[in-house]
């Protein structure tokens, strides 16, 4: 098969769909290339066994080839699999959504990558976080969201003035501008606008103790997202909005 060839490459899966009568779509998260779609062939139907190892959240070594937007998977084999149940299946299933959304295809980001795969370990509670599990889910989402606006050219600078580049002042109240950051409420405004000097300052130190930081940092997250996301609505969450 003439084209590009890529063997023994480190993927996520974060989404599969069927393809014709017997194969199916997948879409990865590779290490090395970034977002890559590629169909798997002969994997569907009775006594086929690659549908079971082909589902979202399985780590792979996976060799494809051919050329375009979609190629052709060639060889497959399960690494890791991290059962996600509930709630952890919900919120893997939106940072999954949020890759897809967000990420051009044949664009390597390896620290996105890693991060990915601490985000769904700890989703499956491998890496425990001492917080009651609405609370860790939180906190990962938040985590990721943060890389991941980060790694797509659109960080977020919590400790830090956007307009003079001043430290935030923990006393002071802030607006938010997703593609600029964070600017001081001027005086005169309303003096409960804004978000609080000192969240934005726990936020930028990582510290999500306080059910006030992890409020604040969810309406952060989902301002600056917005711009980036249109106005398609993200189906994970309307999943989630009719499991409960």
């Amino acid at each position: 098969m003439t084209g590009v060839r890529a063997v023994s490459q480190d993927a996520f899966v974060l989404h599969v769909r069927p393809y014709r009568e017997t194969s199916a779509i997948a879409e990865l998260m590779t290490l090395e290339h970034g977002r890559v779609c590629v169909v798997a062939r002969g994997v569907r139907g009775r006594k086929r066994k690659g549908a079971e190892t082909l589902m979202p959240f399985a780590r792979l070594l996976v060799s494809w080839a051919g050329r375009g937007q979609l190629r052709t998977l060639t060889s497959f084999e399960r690494t890791e699999h991290h059962w996600l149940v509930g709630k952890s299946l919900y919120a893997g299933l939106y940072v999954n959504e949020l890759m897809l959304r967000l990420l051009r295809s044949d664009d390597p980001h390896t620290q996105l990558f890693r991060g990915y795969a601490l985000t769904v370990s700890a989703l499956a509670g491998g890496e425990p976080i001492e917080t009651p599990i609405e609370s860790r889910i939180e906190i990962v989402l938040r985590r990721f969201e943060r890389l991941l606006l980060k790694e797509c050219g659109y960080e977020l600078v919590f400790d830090r003035d956007a307009d003079t580049g001043e430290p935030v002042l923990a006393q002071a109240r802030y607006f938010l501008e997703p593609d600029f950051g964070f600017r001081r409420v001027s005086a005169g405004k309303d003096a409960a606008s804004g978000y609080r000097g000192a969240v934005l300052l726990a936020i930028a130190a990582d510290e999500f103790d306080e059910t006030e930081v992890r409020r604040v940092a969810k309406r952060i997250m989902r301002e600056a997202l917005a711009p980036h996301l249109g106005d398609r609505p993200l189906h994970s969450r309307a999943l989630f909005r009719t499991s409960r």
